[in-house]
């Protein structure tokens, strides 16, 4: 409301005018400087939050410690141990347009945002895409030096790809130089596990995979 009433009084005074964007952008930042104030710590930076908005879902989880039993299904990131690392990734489907993607996050022991992924792939199943998702991760894990060294989590929501790929001889047979990729990195000493986690703990790899099926080209950012 202060930031909406600030712009008010520049438009009416100083004729200054903010877009809808720098408006918005205004309301997130002195919105996540208010939220620094509180006891409990939230693991977003303004810039995280202005990538993606649904950081602040995890807000209200957080700030109800003395529920006795929090409710079913309520699920939260929760980051890694310390020195370790984190992806989640997740796969998105829309079957009126015969389109797939994925997308993926990496994250630190602080919640940090260090890498994010958002990718067109061909129309397929959505358990296979979600193997690709899991691959695309390996993969960018691999081209990092300090990543290939380190511990590294990778939570999907899918638990058929999590079965295939902590599985010898398992998964689809179309699939299985792919696979077998994560398996190899998973062996010769990357440090990789690969867990299944609730879509509710995965919501910016959701989002990112969503956003993949609209763009034409793969996006990769380090953080």
């Amino acid at each position: 409301m202060r930031s909406l009433w600030k712009e008010r009084n520049n438009r009416c005074f100083e004729n200054i005018y903010s877009s809808i964007s720098q408006l918005q952008e205004l309301v997130i930042t002195r919105l996540c400087w208010w939220i620094k104030g509180w006891d409990d710590p939230f693991p977003y930076g303004p810039n995280e939050v202005l990538r993606y908005p649904q950081c602040l879902d995890w807000a209200p989880v957080q700030i109800q410690p003395n529920l006795a039993q929090p409710s079913m299904g309520l699920a939260c990131w929760a980051p890694p141990d310390q020195f370790k690392y984190k992806w989640n990734v997740d796969a998105s489907l829309k079957l009126s347009e015969s389109k797939s993607a994925i997308g993926g996050v990496l994250r630190d022991s602080q919640g940090k945002f260090l890498c994010i992924f958002s990718s067109p792939i061909p129309f397929m199943e959505i358990n296979h895409a979600e193997v690709l998702a899991i691959h695309r991760a390996v993969k960018l894990s691999s081209t990092i030096d300090y990543l290939s060294q380190s511990k590294i989590e990778i939570e999907s929501d899918s638990q058929n790809a999590v079965h295939w790929c902590n599985n010898k001889n398992e998964g689809p047979w179309n699939l299985n130089f792919t696979i077998n990729f994560i398996r190899n990195a998973m062996c010769r000493g990357m440090g990789i596990e690969i867990f299944y986690r609730s879509r509710e703990s995965n919501i910016v790899a959701d989002h990112l995979a969503k956003q993949g099926l609209s763009r034409v080209d793969e996006f990769v950012a380090w953080l």
